[in-house]
This record gives C-alpha cells, structure tokens and sequence, in this order.
C-alpha cells in the first residue's frame, strides 16, 4: 500500500471535521430527554446510527470512537506518531484484561478496538504471560507484580509515556514532545488535585505520578498539603505555568475537577493547533482525534446526566 501524502490525508481530515457536533446540535441534544438524544445522535449518522432505529447511546459512542482511530490509522503519513495518540486504548485493554485474570471475571464487553494492539493479542499476551509480541514498556509493566489494580494501572499509564519517550527519541518531532510533556505536567496536576481531596500522602501520590513533564516531580507531593492557592502557586510552574495558574485560579473558586481536565484538554488542543496547522504537518491530523475524544467525553457526561 503506497504511502498516504499530507495534502491527502489533511485534506480529508478537513473534510471529516464538518461532521462534528456543532453548537446547534449540542443544544437539541441537551434539550432532549435521553431516548430522544441517542435518536437524534443516531440521525447525524453517529457511530454508524440509522434514522427510525432505536439507538444505544453507549454503542453510538463506542463505535464512532472506534471509527475515528480506524480513519486516523488509514490515513496517517507518519503510523509511528499517529500510533502515540492511540496507545491509552492499548492501556484500556491491558488493563480491563489484567484486572479480568486477577478477579476471575469475563471483560470480554470491556475491549474495544482502535488501538495499536489488537485485544485478541493482549488476551493472548496477558493469559499466557508471554509479552515478546508488546512493545517493551507495557512488557515490562506486565512481568512485575503489583499489590493492588490502582498500582498497576498507574504503571501502566507510565508504560504509555515511556513508550512514546522511547518513540520520540528515535524519530524526533518537536510539537508531539512538546504536546505529551504538556500532558505528563496536565495529568499529574489533576492527580495532586485528587490526592489532596482523598488525603493522601506523598509516597502514594509518587507512585502515579507521570515521568516526562516539565514540573519538577518534587514539586507535586509538596503541594499536596497546602491551602487551594498555595497550592496553585507552587504547581504553577514549567513550560505551561500560565495555563496551570489560570486554570487552578478557577478551580480554586469551582471546586470542579471534572472543569480542570476540561480546561486542560482544551490547551492541550490549543497547542497542537498553534504548532502544527498546515497541509504538511502531523498537527490536524492528530488535533481531530483530539476533537473526536473529546467530543466523545462530553456525550458520555450528557447521556449520563440524563439516566
């Protein structure tokens, strides 16, 4: 199979963006009850939806969401970067699976396509104890032993970024490194803020904490026991320290955690937009999954305030 160009495959991301949700189908969507909301979801052509069929807004999300990693997959020019952005669902799988093998339990609904892994290799992967087939950070991750699933969840979520490290270290590409250490500092952010609401100490906040951020890790666990804008001030720091202040400005007056991630997906967004927006960049390649991962969350919040 030739090589997709960037014209081409940007060009079609183009395309692909006039179906997302605009702001006038947000609204139906929150007016409707939720029977009639997976109908309209279903309408737009959501996630494979027909009109006049009773829709499952779960699936509609689910099979849209897988969908949209098939399309990226296909269309990438580069596999080796577009593959970074797939990996948390590799994560999810591994994780649904090892969680099934220690509980005993069938997962087999849990898994979902779209990753760099199909779920039948990890099964088999996970099941035999064998992990020469996966890359080396989630083998790695598999062969230690853990005393509880948050433990091993954390190390898995460290396997994804060591692997995109190791990745970006052999093939170089400033905005990515640049976006996923704003997603290392983000994301252990978000886990000093839910520390400090669990009241946990320092030791227990080190084992989640993510590698590759600009934030020195010390930082984090001294945090964790200061007042809300203390605690804003000190985490206020590295190549992103403007948008952690503002952000957890906000917080500190919200108290809304579930506002945080969204307002740091949002820059995360942002970031991949300002550096990368061009018919020859991997930018709006990767900034559509975003936009379709996202999308996706906000449904899944909007359908479950309507249960």
């Amino acid at each position: 199979m030739a090589q997709v160009s960037y014209p081409f495959a940007v060009g079609r991301i183009k395309v692909l963006e006039t179906r997302l949700l605009d702001p006038g189908k947000w609204a139906r969507l929150r007016e409707a009850d939720r029977e009639e909301a997976a109908r309209l979801l279903a309408e737009s052509g959501y996630g494979g939806g027909k009109p006049g069929t009773k829709a499952d807004p779960d699936q509609l999300i689910r099979a849209e969401t897988e969908e949209t990693h098939k399309v990226i997959a296909e269309l990438s020019p580069e596999p080796a970067w577009t593959d970074l952005f797939l990996l948390p669902t590799d994560a999810h799988n591994i994780k649904a699976l090892y969680k099934g093998k220690v509980l005993g339990q069938d997962v087999s609904r849990l898994l979902v396509d779209g990753g760099t892994i199909s779920p039948e290799l990890l099964r088999i992967s996970i099941e035999n104890e064998e992990y020469s087939m996966l890359p080396k950070a989630f083998g790695d991750a598999l062969q230690k032993e853990y005393p509880d699933l948050l433990r091993f969840s954390a190390a898995i979520d460290r396997a994804v970024f060591e692997h995109i490290r190791q990745v970006l270290k052999k093939k170089k590409n400033p905005l990515l490194s640049r976006y996923f250490s704003a997603q290392a500092d983000f994301t252990n952010v978000i886990s000093t803020l839910r520390a400090a609401r669990l009241h946990w100490d320092g030791e227990k906040l080190k084992e989640v904490l993510l590698t590759g951020g600009t934030i020195p890790e010390e930082v984090f666990p001294e945090a964790l026991f200061l007042p809300e804008e203390g605690r804003s001030a000190a985490l206020a720091k590295g190549e992103h320290a403007s948008a952690v202040e503002r952000i957890l400005s906000d917080y500190a007056q919200s108290g809304d955690i579930t506002r945080v991630e969204q307002q740091f997906t949002e820059e995360r967004i942002a970031l991949l937009k300002e550096g990368g927006d061009s018919a020859f960049s991997i930018g709006p390649i990767v900034c559509y999954l975003m936009q379709r991962e996202t999308e996706a969350r906000d449904l899944r919040v909007l359908f479950a305030k309507k249960l």
